[in-house]
């Protein structure tokens, strides 16, 4: 029982420094996950001087080992059985401490909630009605010494970030309440005010990490600048194809005069040639008319009211014309209405032998429209779209627009545009 370490055999030797270096062990570990899981002070200082004891009694036995010192060793008077009861009790009090602290963390405590408050990513802080901070986590004290380099101490500390007149440290960028450090990351600052069930007041300030969601913001601030541009160019090439087109229909309309004027002349020759001392026919005085009034009024020009065009042909060939409504402001909506106007003039004289012209404009928010009829007779069957229909069809369609031709009861040309759509004629 009394024997000493130095006197007992290599066996009982050999055993006590294993569960010594067990012990050891066991207690370096214990004493690292009690530090990383910031336990109280006492039981790291305790942990670490059972720890140390232990490690002390293992190199007094090493040197009065039979394996290292033998009979040249210490030869302390330490019994063998005290030296193992102090080794089981070291291991048995580490146990203890690491079953507390499980023990412990199970259990919701202050200690536990700051622990936890301190390990969210987002940066929180909460400061009572006197602006001192009651709780702020350590994110929050990492955010703050990165913005203006110290610690959140009153409230008026992180009042200031979201200042106009703040100026960060150099390598961080502020815009308005986000914050863009060197490494990219980007991070926004927000307060809110909470209302305690005992009725005092409390500001809180949280940090967030939003660097996704600004990039994401810059590419489409970018994506909208350039649609901008694409806009620009888009109503830039509107204007260049609503004058390409009125060039188109000043040219179709010196086709027509060419056609006109080569009927009236081919049935004058054939009038003169027949040597009749008949009048001319009403037919013939007719056809010269309108070749006159489409010679006159073909070539107009680019900044005279279309619709005062369209009146001026409509006295000059008798035939009267009655508006209802306006053309929308939108260029090239009220140029394709003002184009199906014209074709219906040309029609109402030449086939329904019409004495008024009715055009009714009406528009919305989104499209204009246009509904044109006469008092001439009605068309016998199915009218046949010609060159001229076909060619407003095309027109209306490529604007995104729709055309409906009605034979019965009476003809009517429905024409309808929407007005943003701008330039495609």
């Amino acid at each position: 029982m009394m024997t000493w370490f130095y006197q007992a055999d290599s066996l009982s030797q050999n055993v006590l420094l294993v569960i010594s270096q067990i012990t050891m062990i066991s207690l370096a570990a214990g004493f690292i996950l009690l530090f990383k899981h910031k336990s109280s002070y006492g039981k790291l200082i305790l942990m670490g001087l059972i720890l140390l004891v232990n490690t002390g009694l293992y190199v007094l036995m090493q040197l009065d080992s039979r394996l290292t010192g033998g009979e040249q060793g210490l030869k302390l008077p330490i019994p063998w059985l005290i030296l193992l009861v102090l080794t089981l009790s070291s291991l048995g009090g580490g146990i203890w401490l690491l079953l507390s602290e499980t023990r412990n963390r199970k259990t919701i405590s202050q200690r536990s909630i700051k622990e936890a408050f301190d390990n969210l990513p987002t940066a929180v802080c909460f400061f009572n009605p006197a602006g001192l901070p009651v709780l702020c986590n350590l994110a929050m004290q990492r955010f703050s010494f990165a913005v203006c380099g110290k610690d959140v101490q009153y409230l008026t500390d992180l009042e200031s970030l979201l200042s106009d007149s703040f100026i960060p440290l150099e390598g961080v960028r502020k815009e308005g309440s986000s914050f863009i450090f060197p490494e990219g990351k980007t991070w926004q600052l927000r307060k809110r005010s909470i209302l305690h069930e005992k009725g005092e007041r409390y500001t809180q300030y949280i940090a967030s990490e939003i660097t996704d969601l600004y990039n994401s913001r810059v590419a489409l601030q970018q994506e909208n600048a350039q649609l901008r541009k694409t806009h620009a160019s888009l109503k830039e090439l509107s204007a260049n194809v609503v004058a390409v087109t009125r060039e188109e229909e000043i040219l179709n309309a010196k086709m027509r005069v060419h056609d006109e004027m080569g009927r009236c002349l081919v049935a004058a020759q054939k009038y003169l040639r027949e040597d009749s001392a008949e009048p001319i026919p009403d037919s013939l005085a007719l056809s010269w008319q309108r070749a006159v009034a489409t010679l006159k009024y073909s070539n107009e020009t680019p900044d005279e009211d279309m619709l005062l065009q369209i009146r001026k042909t409509c006295d000059f060939v008798k035939l009267a014309f009655v508006q209802r409504g306006a053309l929308p402001r939108q260029e090239a909506a009220a140029y394709l209405l003002t184009c199906a106007v014209r074709e219906c003039v040309t029609n109402a004289v030449r086939y329904a032998g019409a004495t008024e012209l009715y055009a009714d404009f009406s528009e919305n928010e989104r499209e204009a429209t246009v509904s044109i009829t006469n008092n001439g007779k009605a068309p016998e069957g199915e009218i046949r779209e010609g060159g001229g229909l076909s060619t407003l069809r095309r027109r209306v369609e490529r604007a995104g627009g729709t055309m409906t031709v009605a034979s019965a009861p009476i003809f009517r040309l429905t024409v309808t545009v929407p007005k943003e759509k701008e330039g495609i004629l």
